[in-house]
């Protein structure tokens, strides 16, 4: 196996560039550009930085060799499926939409509550990001979402993500009064659903 695969300097496939980071898909039109939004990616997210150029490099040339200087020498590696964080988006918007259309009178509880259980969120493993893919998606999914929580947000509610487990958006979720959720009997013993 060699280092020197690299993707062709210049090129710019149709639609320019694109990694995964997990199964989030990073997306730029230079190839440089690619470089700094997965360094962004990494540092924003509190990720080991690694060796950026050289796992994008891999990723590329392994996913089109046609793309890419000495092919033949690079190793192929799995890249994880795209559709756990499309899944989760479009679960998250489901979970939205039941909650705006529901009835039943949306009980709220306090800022210190959400900032305890915002705090279990974030170090939680079931706490993915989910807002990737089809952009006005996302828009739509977070705009009722954020309308749901009357606009309010907490210092750790901004960093969360959603849950791969109950597929809702954690950082609204921990607004609401635990009568909105059903626990399942597999629920991560540490969630604040067991606590608070």
């Amino acid at each position: 196996m060699s280092i020197s695969a690299k993707p062709i300097w210049g090129f710019t496939p149709p639609g320019g560039w694109h990694y995964y980071e997990s199964d989030v898909r990073l997306d730029a039109i230079t190839l440089d550009g690619l470089y700094e939004t997965v360094t962004n990616y990494r540092a924003e997210n509190h990720l080991p930085l690694g060796d950026v150029e050289g796992d994008v490099n891999s990723f590329l040339c392994s996913n089109s060799p046609s793309h890419c200087h000495g092919v033949d020498m690079v190793a192929i590696t799995s890249v994880a499926a795209q559709t756990s964080t499309s899944e989760l988006l479009q679960d998250i918007t489901i979970w939205a939409r039941n909650l705006a259309g529901s009835r039943n009178q949306h009980l709220l509880v306090s800022d210190d509550l959400a900032e305890q259980r915002a705090k279990i969120c974030k170090t939680c493993p079931n706490n993915v990001a989910w807002k990737a893919g089809c952009a006005s998606c996302i828009v739509a999914a977070n705009r009722l979402s954020t309308s749901l929580r009357q606009a309010r947000d907490t210092q750790t509610s901004k960093t969360l993500g959603g849950c791969r487990q109950l597929r809702h958006d954690n950082r609204t979720a921990i607004f609401f009064d635990r009568s909105h959720f059903t626990a399942p009997a597999d629920l991560n013993p540490h969630c604040w659903l067991n606590q608070y």
